[in-house]
């Protein structure tokens, strides 16, 4: 069953806060099934020179009972090798890292919160494909 999900392609730029977001839709599934959107994508360089981007979705049905990790597990490398490295492609960016969270609701980044369940994943970038990590 297709889910929508908005794809936004951002205009790149510093850390100094999210990447602009377009307009484009298009019709995806990923492996759990359950709707999504991403809420923002974010890009910094590490003190080490790396560059990190950061695309942080809300799933707003992690946050119901009995909907665990392993219920969106597969989700993970779905969003990182369709819809990062195809939205870093677009924008001719190159990353050494891939950072994918899930939220039950929009979060500000950084700031910590009680009330919001969170998953995240943690992937290196290798040959145009995503090297899980173990975040």
């Amino acid at each position: 069953m297709g889910k929508w999900l908005t794809v936004f392609t951002a205009l790149g730029g510093a850390y100094a806060g999210p990447a602009t977001a377009g307009d484009l839709k298009e019709v995806l599934t990923v492996p759990s099934g359950y709707e999504f959107h991403l809420q923002e994508m974010l890009f910094e360089t590490r003190q080490d020179n790396s560059e990190v981007a950061r695309f942080r979705y809300v799933m707003p049905i992690i946050g119901q009972e009995g909907v665990t990790f392993d219920d969106v597990e597969f989700d993970f490398l779905f969003l990182c090798e369709v819809e990062a490295l195809r939205s870093l492609e677009k924008q001719s960016k190159t990353v050494d890292q891939v950072i994918i969270s899930l939220s039950d609701r929009e979060t500000e980044f950084g700031a910590t919160t009680s009330v919001a369940t969170q998953f995240f994943e943690a992937y290196s970038v290798k040959d145009g494909s995503c090297i899980w990590e173990g975040f």
